[in-house]
């Protein structure tokens, strides 16, 4: 299968070509056009990069056209939810036009490839502990401005469905963590502070938000392969959630970095790292994506943990 990955140089981006190759897939992905960082190492090289900008539809639609795109998992999004309060036009800007523009560019080809448009638990909003584990049915009440530009998305895809015959697939995504990830993420935010602290690249104490809260962690990887699942067999315009089925407190996810470093390093509290819209508890409910489908998570989240740790002391090193 040929298949296209919109934000294919984030984390899970590299992740999914990588997972797309094995199984015999040829990949190309769209990377931003004004981007100039390097290509992150866990990229494979085999991929097939353009550059273009979400929010130029008749730049998408000639890589659509070109590339004869069979399959296309569109992952570049503004998405860090936190970050989306100070940056709220910009994210519904790309998550919702350049959502539009990209299911307009699948259309426009008349190739009516499939389309995996990838969402958020972050849709559900801050839902009450005694209505957990969160299902599919669960009413959207998105909180951050990141969280709405993942429903509008959504609802863009449904119409797609329905008025072009284009067959959209719907997945949302919980936390999820792993090697390559960004460190304004917690679990990858706390494994790089570790690793500096070993390597005497700074000083200890390791500065922490709330470690209260519980939040459901899956493996990237698991994760990816969870996105191929649905496109390939899913339903489509039915969204399935992709989570463990499981929380951790954050205190929990230290406390396994820590002892992965086989050493007692002192923590601080930073207020600054506590965000006023976090819920006590996010825990979905992964019971429709492994009857229909089968998945399910396979990674531990001790090994992801470890595995994000060994990737913060190679580069560090």
């Amino acid at each position: 299968m040929r298949s296209l990955i919109t934000g294919v140089t984030g984390f899970a981006g590299a992740h999914l070509a990588r997972h797309l190759l094995d199984r015999g897939h040829t990949v190309a992905g769209i990377r931003y056009a004004k981007d100039r960082a390097q290509l992150p190492e866990h990229l494979p090289t085999e991929v097939e990069i353009h550059e273009a900008d979400i929010l130029d539809e008749p730049g998408l639609t000639r890589i659509v056209s070109e590339f004869e795109s069979e399959a296309i998992f569109h992952l570049a999004a503004f998405s860090n939810p936190q970050s989306s309060w100070e940056n709220a036009r910009r994210t519904l800007e790309t998550n919702i036009i350049g959502s539009h523009n990209l299911l307009q560019a699948a259309t426009n080809t008349g190739i009516l490839p499939r389309v995996l448009l990838v969402g958020s638990g972050q849709q559900y909003g801050n839902v009450p502990e005694k209505e957990q584990p969160i299902a599919e049915d669960c009413p959207q009440r998105p909180v951050t401005p990141y969280g709405v530009s993942k429903s509008a998305q959504e609802m863009l895809g449904i119409r797609f469905f329905l008025a072009e015959r284009l067959p959209v697939f719907l997945v949302r995504s919980f936390n999820h963590t792993g090697p390559g990830q960004e460190p304004s993420y917690v679990c990858s935010s706390f494994a790089r502070q570790v690793a500096e602290i070993e390597a005497g690249r700074r000083e200890p104490p390791i500065r922490v938000g709330s470690l209260d809260v519980r939040r459901d962690f899956t493996d990237v990887r698991d994760v990816v392969r969870g996105y191929a699942q649905i496109l390939e067999d899913g339903k489509p315009a039915d969204p399935y959630n992709l989570c463990r089925g499981e929380a951790f407190s954050i205190q929990e996810i230290l406390d396994t970095l820590v002892g992965l470093a086989g050493g007692d390093i002192p923590v601080e509290v930073d207020s600054s790292r506590y965000h006023a819209a976090d819920a006590p508890l996010v825990l979905g409910d992964n019971t429709k994506l492994r009857r229909e489908l089968g998945w399910k998570p396979e990674i531990e989240l001790a090994e992801t943990l470890r595995n994000l740790l060994d990737y913060w002391r190679k580069k560090l090193n």
